[in-house]
């Protein structure tokens, strides 16, 4: 050993008693062995933080807090480009909003369809039966199947015990 890392293992043995409580002499054996994992884990030390620097500063030049313009108007189409930025993605964001209302109401539209087509054999044989009073009223009379069946209605008269007469809606001829 040089005088040199004998000099270096002193003040290390120094540095962990002073550090961590512990009590080594320069001769024991273990210490020669933690000297060398000390100055490695240093040295990765030193190397860690200069890789970082060098991520740190390379992130700044990525993502920049600070904008230089050098030419006149630059600033002015920075901004401008921020803005149309902006309202391109505004844009899209409501013509999506739109299509999918829009894709929605086409569902409701064919759910509305198919109640009407099915209703409509009914309602064929409804306006069948529909009649028309001296006052220009329609009407529809229903004969009851049997037994007090009659559901209440809005607007109805009872012409006998088997027949209602329910009242559609006036003329306005």
């Amino acid at each position: 050993m040089t005088d040199q890392e004998e000099k270096d293992l002193r003040s290390y043995c120094a540095f962990l008693l002073k550090e961590y409580g512990f009590q080594f002499t320069p001769d024991n054996p273990e210490i020669p062995v933690l000297y060398i994992i000390h100055k490695e884990l240093q040295s990765n030390n030193q190397n860690n933080k200069a890789i970082a620097s060098l991520v740190q500063e390379a992130a700044s030049r990525i993502n920049p807090t600070e904008f230089k313009f050098y030419s006149d108007g630059a600033a002015w189409k920075f901004q401008m480009g921020i803005t149309l930025r902006w309202f391109l993605v505004g844009l899209l964001f409501l013509m999506s909003i739109g299509v999918a209302t829009w894709y929605r109401s086409m569902g409701i539209d064919v759910e509305r369809a198919k109640t009407i087509l099915s209703a409509s054999g009914k309602m064929n044989e409804l306006l069948k039966r529909e009649k028309k009073d001296n006052e220009g009223y329609y009407y529809i009379d229903f004969t009851a199947a049997g037994g007090n069946a009659t559901q209440d209605f809005r607007e109805f008269k009872t012409l006998n015990e088997k027949t209602v007469r329910v009242y559609l809606g006036k003329d306005l001829k």
